[in-house]
C-alpha cells in the first residue's frame, strides 16, 4: 500500500495548484478614488513651500558660524581640524538647502 495520496481528477485544481499568486495592495485604490496608505513616500514634508527652508537654513548657518569661531577665535591645537570638519557638515546641509531650494522653484513652475 503507498503511502502517497492519490490526487483528485479535475482540471481547475492542476492548473492554478503551482500558480503563484500576485497582490500588490499598494496599487489599490479605494472607494474614493484615492492610492492606499502604502503608496506614500516614507519622508512626506508636512509643509511644502518657503517654511520647510527655515530649520534646513538655520542649521547651515549656524554650521558656518561655527567652522569660522572655530578657525579664527579657537586657541584649541587642533583647531584646524575641528573648523574643516565643521565646514563639512556646513557644505552638506548648504547641498540640502539647494536641492530643497531647487525643488520648490521645479514645484512653483508647475
Amino acid at each position: 500500500m503507498p503511502k502517497t495520496r492519490k490526487r483528485k481528477s479535475g482540471s481547475a485544481s492542476k492548473s492554478t495548484h503551482n500558480a503563484p499568486t500576485v497582490t500588490n495592495s499598494s496599487v489599490k485604490a479605494t472607494a474614493t478614488g484615492r492610492t492606499n496608505a502604502n503608496n506614500r513616500p516614507i519622508l512626506s514634508p508636512s509643509v511644502r513651500g518657503p517654511q520647510s527652508l527655515v530649520w534646513p537654513v538655520m542649521v547651515a548657518l549656524g554650521c558656518w558660524g561655527m567652522a569660522l569661531s572655530f578657525f579664527v577665535f579657537s586657541r584649541d591645537p587642533n583647531h584646524l581640524l575641528y573648523a574643516g570638519m565643521a565646514v563639512l557638515m556646513a557644505l552638506l546641509w548648504t547641498v540640502s538647502v539647494g536641492l530643497r531650494v531647487r525643488k520648490l522653484l521645479m514645484l512653483r513652475q508647475r
